[in-house]
């Protein structure tokens, strides 16, 4: 869907076959089977829903939606419509190095986890992107923990589900504490006033080893230390974010695989609703205070 001429202009450049002046010529379009929503924050639970209700797949750019009445609206359409794939972008799942990551602490590599962390620290350069004064345009989009629900994502992915948050913030740097159902505490740190390269790392601590994920110059590295020597076992590595990084084809590749084969895709929009419930429940902490139960809409 291209609404300008100077979008419609770049689409005919790409080779795009068929440029929609509408999102609703798009949807009454029968050979479209599935969409990517890649609108600013406030549009996405809308675009789904119809997208959804027309019988189309989707999967959605993060956040999946931004208020606990939208939540609830995307639970009921998943339950109305079982046979629709629909999912989240969150990026951070499709990340080989937060994989490799996931998969070592699935197969008990570090043992019982207990504790868990990841920042999201970026200052970023409004050249680079100038499109997050669209992305903001709606004060809903400012929630007290900013756009760290990539890092809030990425601790559930691996941890489960957050039963209790709490947090505080000031004018530059927020921070939340959550306590997952399993038992372990997990960490997140979000600032926009960060003076260093971009930096989104992971943190698992269990009973027997640690996982540390960080960003060395332009390549997100990762070690698993069973030890307290320096004897690492490497994960995979992954090229900065952006800089060459196979993300997004990852991502993209599987949603298009769930389709086809019927499988979950890696981030179904369950998840991304329960991550918005999750940043929703650390906002009401942070506002009042106190201590806040993460609850499904």
């Amino acid at each position: 869907m291209a609404r300008s001429e100077a979008a419609q202009a770049k689409a005919k450049a790409w080779g795009i076959p068929k440029i929609y002046s509408s999102f609703d010529q798009a949807l009454n379009d029968d050979e479209i089977e599935a969409f990517s929503v890649c609108t600013p924050h406030y549009e996405h639970a809308p675009m789904i829903v119809a997208a959804v209700a027309a019988g189309k797949h989707v999967i959605g750019e993060t956040p999946a939606c931004m208020n606990a009445e939208e939540c609830r609206q995307l639970r009921i359409l998943l339950h109305q419509h079982p046979q629709i794939r629909a999912a989240t972008g969150h990026i951070c799942r499709s990340w080989p190095t937060f994989a490799n990551a996931k998969k070592l602490v699935s197969a008990g590599s570090v043992g019982q986890v207990f504790y868990l962390s990841s920042n999201y620290t970026h200052k970023a350069d409004p050249k680079e992107y100038s499109s997050s004064a669209t992305w903001g345009s709606s004060p809903q989009a400012r929630l007290n923990m900013g756009i760290s629900y990539h890092s809030v994502d990425l601790l559930r992915w691996i941890a489960g589900d957050v039963e209790e948050v709490s947090g505080d913030y000031s004018e530059f740097a927020r921070i939340a504490i959550l306590r997952f159902k399993n038992g372990a505490l997990g960490h997140v740190y979000q600032s926009g006033m960060v003076v260093q390269p971009y930096s989104l790392p992971l943190y698992v601590y269990g009973l027997e080893g640690s996982i540390h994920c960080y960003w060395e110059e332009q390549t997100l590295k990762g070690y698993l230390h069973k030890s307290a020597e320096w004897n690492p076992d490497r994960l995979e590595a992954t090229p900065l974010h952006g800089r060459g990084s196979p993300e997004w084809t990852y991502e993209m590749e599987n949603f298009v695989d769930s389709i086809r084969l019927g499988t979950a895709p890696i981030c179904p929009l369950s998840e991304g609703i329960a991550t918005v419930e999750t940043c929703l429940a650390i906002h009401d902490a942070m506002t009042h205070a106190t201590k806040v139960r993460v609850i499904q809409a």
